[in-house]
């Protein structure tokens, strides 16, 4: 039991809660220990709140006809507009390719919904990459070398725009600097690719014996086999290997960036329970896009994870995948408050998160829209 107790404090540290704490009030000052709107707003917004308790609920704000932004669930009387402007411009000059990243296929819960369908709609021309999901970078940028060859010869173009998210963001810069293709990428957009590599992965590492690889990767197959037709032939470990904290500077000393390519990178913040972190400004090198106060509430399906990519006590910013600082590669362009699952519009997201305005349509459409005015 010692280790289950260990890991519910990481999470719970991880993303500044306190359970010892109400709202971060002295429980027994009765001018404290329930705090008006201003002073919840006040907390929130600064990280100080601890929202075990609701207290929106407990005192009937939820639809009291007043938008109560703080409140830990969405207040039906919040209509916060979309992030982001409003999209608008030109196709791009090259055309898009959309990678996924590790445990990804162009169909399942991690592929990207709904963002060909949108784009080309804007004027666009877009492909899907494809590649096995679970490999390391050298194998499946020869998958996404196919997809590039087969978009510039069935348009003619002479380069591509390549869109990236997280491990996929390692397979675009192989093919670069690795596969020789500096001549063929116009830009690589990389959305919370984990660059320094990601602690979950090192901490995988450590827990699978070398001996159980052969056992791992047939599993893997068979499970990746549900979704994808590229998994037969799966290395989890050479996965595992290259998004790693320890094994990442390898892979970025040997593969520098091309000087003919343009690079920029976003990255996504999220908290398990809709918490802000007071490092997330800083992080995100004051450029992180969301409305004032608020804050994404991380995936169930992510949470387990977020305490040791934020490498516990440390509070490092996340999106329960990969930590900002690990994202930023190139021009940064800044976070977006979503985790990692919501940065692809996953699982089935439609139309803005109503309780943060992000919406990922929304986000891509804007990316477009940025490439084609910077000549790309």
């Amino acid at each position: 039991m010692r280790t289950n107790r260990l890991d519910l404090v990481l999470v719970v540290v991880a993303l500044g809660a306190s359970p010892a704490c109400d709202d971060g009030a002295d429980a027994g000052d009765p001018e404290t220990a329930t705090p008006t709107k201003a002073e919840a707003a006040e907390r929130t917004d600064t990280g100080k709140a601890d929202w075990s308790l609701d207290v929106c609920q407990s005192r009937g704000w939820y639809g009291d006809g007043a938008c109560d932004w703080f409140c830990p669930k969405a207040d039906p009387d919040c209509a916060l507009p979309p992030l982001g402007a409003e999209p608008e411009g030109f196709p791009t000059r090259y055309p898009i390719v959309l990678h996924h990243g590790f445990n990804a296929s162009t169909t399942n819960s991690w592929a990207f919904n709904g963002v060909k369908e949108v784009l080309e709609a804007d004027g666009h021309t877009v492909a899907l990459g494809s590649a096995p999901p679970y490999d390391s970078p050298m194998v499946r940028a020869g998958y996404l070398a196919a997809i590039v060859d087969d978009v510039i010869d069935r348009t003619g173009a002479d380069k591509v725009n390549l869109v990236c998210h997280s491990m996929g963001g390692l397979d675009c810069r192989y093919l670069v600097a690795g596969l020789g293709y500096g001549d063929q990428v116009a830009s690589i957009t990389t959305l919370s690719t984990p660059h320094r590599g990601t602690r979950i992965a090192d901490v995988a590492l450590s827990l699978v014996p070398g001996a159980f690889e052969d056992a791992i990767d047939q599993l893997a197959s068979l499970w990746g086999m549900t979704f994808s037709d590229l998994a037969a032939d799966s290395h989890v470990l050479d996965a595992l290997y290259w998004l790693s904290e320890a094994h990442a500077p390898e892979l970025n000393d040997a593969y520098p960036d091309d000087p003919g390519v343009y690079y920029q990178s976003w990255a996504g913040v999220s908290s398990v329970f809709g918490i802000p972190n007071p490092k997330d400004a800083a992080a995100c090198r004051g450029l992180d896009q969301r409305h004032p106060g608020t804050v994404d509430k991380m995936d169930a399906r992510l949470a387990g994870g977020a305490a040791v990519v934020a490498h516990g006590v440390q509070l490092l910013p996340n999106d329960g995948m990969a930590t900002v600082e690990s994202a930023l590669w190139g021009e940064f362009r800044g976070c977006v408050p979503a985790d990692h699952l919501d940065e692809v519009g996953q699982v089935g997201d439609v139309g803005p998160d109503p309780h943060t305005g992000f919406d990922h349509l929304r986000w891509y459409r804007n990316i477009a829209y940025d490439l084609a005015a910077r000549g790309f």
